[in-house]
């Protein structure tokens, strides 16, 4: 595989002169995401149709001449949802245009999560080797086998993009695959709201209102701890563990210790975990957060679940879209919970669900509406 490296200022200016006139830009990052809480970028792989570079991102200072480049045209990736976490981290924004093309892969109707290998199977009939796919690209000198499996990676990206592209004209489907990046942008955009990560914890809707309290300080706590100290959030305390705290309101380290709690975690955050239960003990009743209500509990939830499905398989079956990727389970019980939990004001505010909104409407969200309404 033939590629140019890119470790110096003068080799980055050339690359950008050569890319100047290029119609798109296959991208792609490397990168280590173990126990920090942002991904660390270790190589960054560009393919402008003509030539294939790396360029190496703890070779540089400042790559702002980069990240501008990829504004100027568009840019193709593959499953790019924690590429985009790379350029937040990186340039703290997302390139002004993107593809991606496992969403198009899926309105091409080859799956909703084709691989890249898979994709390149697919168009190509090629075989990628993917053995160097978890090798560690901080170190240096990265290997010959990283360096050809990473311009590998762009190399073949743009030719399989531009027979995609043709397939999603020939369907019909490439407003909505537009519209689908669209809404992946808006998603990854947000930015998590610590005060309210408690609501995603495993078994969070078992406990009270007072044991939510102490969760919720305890989450929120616990996210502020992993950005500002670039830890992952599990190696602060783990998830189930402080689910564990709010349940049973330690008041001691002996207490702690008996709970499921590492002894690394009551070591180093037991003094503050115990602060946390205490501060919310004494909260009154009217400060402490409502119960989390699950969809699932819901009467009749089960049924009216197989019946989304099959208005959804049916959709699929019509349209040729993956049924996942038109309605999965996470979509319908958005759904729901905004059918069964809003009241008319509040759903003219709230933001509408995603099997209402654009494309998904049109092919079954507006169906699934009326039935809904109507059951």
């Amino acid at each position: 595989m033939n590629y140019i490296l890119i470790e110096d200022h003068d080799s980055l200016e050339s690359m950008i002169a050569q890319c100047a006139d290029v119609k798109e830009l296959a991208i792609d990052t490397e990168f280590i995401r173990q126990r920090t809480y942002y991904p660390i970028l270790g190589l960054f792989q560009l393919y402008n149709g003509i030539d294939t570079y790396l360029i190496d991102p703890l070779a540089f200072d400042d790559l702002t001449p980069l990240w501008q480049l990829l504004d100027r045209h568009p840019v193709i990736l593959h499953a790019c949802s924690e590429d985009l976490d790379v350029f937040m981290t990186v340039a703290n924004k997302f390139p002004d245009f993107f593809h991606d093309s496992q969403i198009a892969a899926a309105f091409a109707g080859l799956g909703s999560s084709l691989g890249f290998g898979g994709m390149v199977a697919h168009y190509q009939d090629i075989e990628l080797d993917k053995g160097a796919s978890r090798s560690n690209w901080l170190l240096r000198p990265l290997t010959e086998t990283q360096l050809n499996y990473a311009a590998a990676d762009v190399y073949h990206l743009l030719p399989c993009w531009e027979q995609l592209k043709a397939k999603l004209d020939e369907l019909g489907y490439y407003e909505y695959y537009l519209q689908e990046v669209a809404n992946l942008r808006q998603r990854r955009a947000r930015k998590k709201q610590p005060e309210s990560v408690y609501k995603q914890f495993k078994n969070a809707s078992l406990l009270n209102q007072r044991q939510l309290a102490t969760l919720q300080a305890l989450g929120e706590w616990r996210e502020t701890n992993a950005t500002e100290r670039d830890m992952a959030v599990n190696f602060v305390v783990k998830e189930a563990h402080l689910v564990e705290v709010a349940r049973h309101q330690p008041t001691s380290l002996y207490d702690l210790g008996k709970l499921e709690l590492l002894p690394i975690e009551i070591k180093r955050q037991g003094k503050r975990i115990l602060q946390i239960v205490q501060q919310t003990s004494e909260l009154n009743e009217s400060q402490l957060p409502e119960l989390l209500s699950r969809i699932s509990d819901y009467p009749g939830y089960k049924k009216i679940v197989q019946e989304l499905k099959t208005r959804i398989a049916q959709a699929s079956e019509k349209t040729q879209i993956p049924a996942e990727l038109i309605g999965s389970k996470k979509l319908m019980n958005e759904l729901l919970s905004w059918v069964w939990k809003l009241d008319d004001n509040e759903k003219e505010t709230a933001e509408k669900p995603l099997l209402l909104s654009n494309w998904r409407a049109e092919v079954v969200g507006n169906q699934l509406l009326e039935m809904l309404t109507k059951s």
